[in-house]
């Protein structure tokens, strides 16, 4: 509640997670599972099957629907392992021996891991490297011949190979290296500090603990020969997850328990097998096993032993089956398909009720059928098992029933079964699982999406609302003296007049709902609104939920929500007769949209706290730099370039009217008086420049108290593109100097100079990012929409944009030269071979193809490279002797009339390389940084000859998208395309994946009160934020080469 001053009287400390026994399920079901059919004869849910009535309603037909469910369990005739810990158990029967029940690693190394996690324990992680020098010191006492330094290098390979010296005599230094160890860490921790371990897991810590353990298993937990009862080595080996095969010592190292007519064999050792020797295992290496298993120590099994471990947690006596509502059956139309988890658990009753006849029949049992006889009984269901005998019948269905009981719990664990359903695992992980595509991320209230559209008319901070999402939304809004006029309006208009109410929230929590058809109720309600209600007040005031009107602040968010300006404030501009978002041309950049479909969420913050960060914090305004590196995220785009531009350039003037409308559009919204500027001519006639257009709409945007800045620069257009006449000579000349490509501003006015793209588009060093660092946010945020608003009048009234046939016209003299050097650059392509293998000038054109050709053919493609590289060379060649001739002193229209040139100069739209293809020519396509790839019989193509040299034959493209190119050119040209399609659809994949596991790893970091950067278990991961303690979005201006704008500034920054 807005008001509720209920505080949480306790903290979570910690989360663990357990399992329960076999006694607690028993206790926690409500029946015994025992039919695996679903339905009766007629068509009901049969009883004690999986859908029986006592687990709850299987579907919404039924009553009780608000039944969590019950769970039920299913008792397995004959334990199975257990799929979750089957990994570890395998490891710790293969580590132990079969015959005297104990584990075969060393002694030392298992009080050496004892040690090191009862340091780990109470926090002492330098401690656990002096452990091993411990070690080492006893090894040394007692071995006498093993020397070693101890060093911070190679400390793992040092304490495996002290514990390989000590492990040829355990029972010499056994106990001894017991005490030492202990008497070590007892100086560390202290010998009655038991009790005070460190409760709070720490991630290094952690981490450090989980990664000795697995080096103990992958080192020490291995076959070998016992050094206790020297029985033979046992090897265990697993298949298909699901049973363990032992292959028996050798005859002659036979000893103890060990029957000699299995010697040597290959013997399938069972659950109930395994479960024996894991309890006997327990009995004797319980103190060490119990922290190897740290999660099921003493206390957190309600079962446990006397030992302090539950071994029968690596095995299953019986399945849980859960309630029905959580595996409904699906109906579509009169038929009804079950769940897959439900196929599942049959699976698994099926085997049961087989093997309960088998166990029957091996005990010389009869089968109690009503229906038919033991005999037909028999038959009936051995037939499809495999196996010989009775015996080898019941070993196969076990190993079925644990395939099934696999399946149960991870559908991946079997690799051999086609068709199977999902398991409890793929229910839960990944993009389908039932916490990321059902819990996490889902719809929230308060929200709207829709297409977003373009306006250039409203604010850069503001958002367009439309009047469907406008009567929607609402706000919690108190009611005081202040506002009551305004929200006892709000109630009178009612939920569907904008701007009206849905809700009045009462002081004891009560909620009336106003009614859209019914005046008298809202003019009852509207005038209650001061009037305290009676009864006890769970709120101080009343709340009217108000709808959201201008000025109210949204969160705007587009996904794919890469970085943090994927979110960020506007304030709401409700439009009336509008169905879409409309969103300001300057923000597409920072959230990578286009307007193509694209659609945005938008979320009304619903308390005053949110309010506040979204319009301080969150603002548009206050991201106008990307976090990442400093650099600028808004800015103006496309037509507002080529417009700026046009404006801006030296001899464009205005009469005092069009001036007058110019500076009105931009300033549309500004209050008070505007500054004007003098006009530039005075006779014959008043004519401002458009320099003084943009000069007045920066010195009416910059406060009004404050100094106007002053900057040089240089535009994106370069001085050359403005030079068409080379200079005359004369001393002290500079090419900048005057020169459009300069930008000079004193006092706020624009003196020299073009404004483009490196001004106000989205680039560092610019107008309006020095606007930003001198004035602020809202300064750089309200020149940009200023400039939008002007760029686009100026287009409207004055001069349109349109690009036509004549931009792409190249002269008749640069179109004659063309012609002639791709007529030359026919015969460059044995000049390539001869440059590449050697070859003599005068050397014969089929002797050049014969050394390509063995150069193709050969295995080792180092020449067949170098052949490509010259190739591609004298082609790199051709394209800049053509590109010199055409561009841009070839083409019909030069710069800046050729409006083609100036949309790619100004940086509206396209590059040189766009230009080139459309009046010059194609040039090389290259496919993975090479030429097009020869087929084995040497063309690239079926239209050319094999092994010709000719630079078409090659993916050399002389043809030009003005005249059109060949149908082998379009075919070659299609095949770089589909590869610049192909290497997008990757990388986007990729790098998405990527990018979620690096922030998944950082999103618990937190630069904490102290300047610390911590993560969530408060360890330390920087004393300074980046080291040096420096918010990246104000440190652009912080270099050497900006030091003259500061300069330059100083009175700016002292105002």
């Amino acid at each position: 509640m807005l008001f509720s001053k209920e505080a949480p009287w306790r903290r979570l400390e910690g989360l663990s997670f357990g399992m329960y026994s076999a006694e607690e399920i028993r206790k926690l079901s409500v029946k015994t599972i025992t039919n695996f059919r679903f339905l009766d004869a007629v068509g009901n849910v049969a009883p004690n099957s999986l859908y029986d009535l006592a687990l709850g309603p299987a579907d919404n037909k039924e009553d009780f629907n608000n039944c969590p469910g019950h769970m039920g369990h299913v008792e397995l005739p004959l334990p199975v392992y257990n799929p979750l810990f089957f990994d570890k158990l395998y490891l710790l029967i293969r580590g132990s021996c079969l015959s005297c029940n104990m584990l075969l690693c060393p002694r030392a190394a298992i009080h050496l891991l004892l040690s090191q996690l009862r340091l780990l324990d109470h926090g002492n992680m330098q401690e656990v490297y002096q452990v091993e020098q411990v070690l080492s010191q006893v090894g040394l006492k007692h071995l006498g011949n093993l020397v070693m330094e101890i060093g911070t290098h190679g400390v793992g390979n040092m304490t495996k190979h002290r514990i390989t010296h000590l492990e040829e005599n355990p029972k010499a230094t056994g106990d001894e290296i017991q005490l030492v160890l202990k008497q070590f860490t007892d100086s560390i921790v202290g010998v009655n500090t038991e009790g005070s371990a460190n409760t709070k897991p720490i991630k290094h810590l952690v981490e450090k603990k989980y990664s000795l353990i697995n080096d103990f298993w992958r080192i020490h937990m291995k076959s070998r020969k016992c050094p206790y009862c020297s029985t033979g080595k046992f090897t265990v080996r697993r298949e298909h997850n699901s049973k363990l095969i032992v292959t028996m010592p050798s005859g002659a190292q036979t000893i103890g328990n060990t029957d000699e007519d299995l010697a040597g064999k290959r013997v399938y050792l069972t659950a109930s097998t395994a479960r024996e020797h894991s309890n006997k295992l327990w009995a004797k290496e319980g103190f060490f096993l119990k922290s190897l298993f740290s999660g099921m120590e003493e206390g957190k099994l309600s079962l446990a032993s006397e030992e302090g471990f539950y071994s029968d947690h690596f095995f299953l006596e019986l399945l849980v089956v859960p309630p029905c509502r959580y595996r409904p059956i699906n109906r579509i139309g009169d038929q009804m398909f079950t769940n897959g988890q439900t196929v599942n658990m049959q699976a698994v009753m099926k085997d049961c009720a087989i093997i309960r006849k088998l166990l029957a029949l091996i005990a010389g049992e009869k089968i109690d059928k009503e229906e038919e006889a033991p005999e037909q009984m028999d038959q009936a269901f051995l037939t499809g098992i495999p196996g010989l005998t009775v015996t080898d019948k019941l070993y196969n269905i076990w190993v079925r029933l644990q395939t099934h009981v696999n399946i149960v719990f991870d559908s991946d664990m079997d690799k051999m079964m086609s068709e199977k359903y999902p398991g409890i695992r793929q229910i839960l992980e990944k993009k389908d699982g039932l916490f990321r595509k059902h819990m996490m991320g889902k719809r929230v209230d308060f929200a709207a999406r829709s297409v977003i559209c373009p306006d250039m008319y409203i604010e850069t901070n503001e958002i367009g609302i439309p009047m469907v999402f406008a009567t929607k939304l609402t706000y919690p809004q108190p009611v005081t003296p202040f506002n009551v006029k305004e929200l006892r309006q709000a109630v009178l208009n009612g939920p569907n007049v904008h701007p009206g109410a849905s809700m009045v929230i009462n002081e004891d929590g009560r909620r009336t709902i106003l009614s859209p058809t019914s005046l008298v109720q809202r003019e009852a309600v509207a005038k209650q609104l001061l009037t305290p209600c009676d009864g006890p007040h769970k709120i101080p005031i009343k709340i009217v939920n108000r709808h959201i009107k201008n000025g109210d602040v949204m969160l705007l968010n587009r996904q794919p929500t890469l970085h943090r300006p994927s979110i960020q404030a506007h304030c709401a501009r409700i439009l009336p007769g509008e169905k879409v978002l409309r969103l300001h041309y300057a923000n597409c950049k920072a959230y990578n949209a286009d307007f193509d479909g694209d659609e945005m969420n938008a979320h009304f913050p619903q308390s005053e706290l949110a309010r506040a960060e979204a319009y301080t914090l969150v603002s548009t305004d206050q991201q106008y730099l990307v976090p990442k590196d400093g650099t600028p995220l808004a800015g103006l785009i496309q037509d507002h370039m080529v417009s700026g531009t046009r404006m801006t350039i030296r001899g464009c003037f205005f009469t005092r009217v069009q001036y007058i409308e110019l500076v009105y559009r931009g300033l549309t919204d500004k209050p008070g008086r505007v500054k004007l500027l003098p006009p530039a001519i005075i006779k014959p006639q008043q004519l401002w420049t458009g320099k003084q257009v943009v000069s007045t709409l920066l010195l009416n945007v910059i406060p009004q108290n404050a100094v106007p800045l002053n900057l040089v620069g240089k535009s994106k257009i370069p001085s050359k593109a403005w030079i068409q006449v080379p200079p005359r000579a004369a001393p002290g000349y500079k090419p900048d100097s005057m020169c459009d490509s300069q930008v000079v501003i004193r006092q706020g006015e624009l003196l020299v100079g073009v404004l483009d793209k490196a001004h106000y588009g989205s680039s560092s060093y610019g107008l309006v990012h020095c606007c930003y660092e001198l004035y602020g946010g809202a300064t750089s945020g309200k020149l940009l929409s200023c400039l939008a608003r002007l760029f686009t009048a100026y287009l409207q009234l004055y001069r349109g944009f349109t690009l036509g046939v004549e931009d792409i016209l190249v002269k008749p003299g640069a179109n004659r030269q063309r012609k002639k050097i791709i007529q030359e650059s026919l015969k460059i392509g044995t000049k390539a071979l001869q440059a590449a293998f050697n070859l003599p000038p005068n050397v014969d054109h089929a002797e050049a193809q014969s050394r390509w050709q063995d150069a193709h053919l050969n295995p080792d493609q180092k020449d067949f490279s170098t052949a490509d590289h010259k190739f591609k060379e004298v082609a790199n060649q051709v394209n800049n002797e053509i590109n010199k001739v055409c561009m841009p002193v070839g083409l019909h229209t030069s710069f800046p009339d050729n409006n083609l040139q100036l949309m790619v100069q100004s940086g509206a739209k396209g590059s040189t390389v766009n230009t080139m293809q459309i009046s010059c020519l194609l040039g090389q396509i290259e496919l993975e940084g090479r030429r097009p790839p020869l087929m084995p019989s040497g063309k690239s193509l079926p239209c050319f000859q094999p092994y010709d040299p000719a630079p078409g034959a090659g993916g050399f493209i002389s043809g030009r998208f003005l005249t059109g190119i060949k149908p082998q050119e379009f075919f070659f040209h299609c095949m770089a395309g589909r590869e610049g399609l192909v290497d997008t659809a990757v990388k986007t994949s990729r790098s998405g994946y990527l990018q979620r596991c690096v922030i998944k790893h950082l999103e618990g970091l937190v630069v904490q009160y102290d300047l610390t950067v911590r993560d969530s278990d408060g360890s330390v991961v920087q004393f300074l934020y980046g080291e040096d303690g420096l918010d990246i979005p104000k440190t652009p201006f912080l270099q050497e080469r900006q030091f003259p704008f500061i300069e330059d500034n100083y009175e700016v920054r002292q105002s």
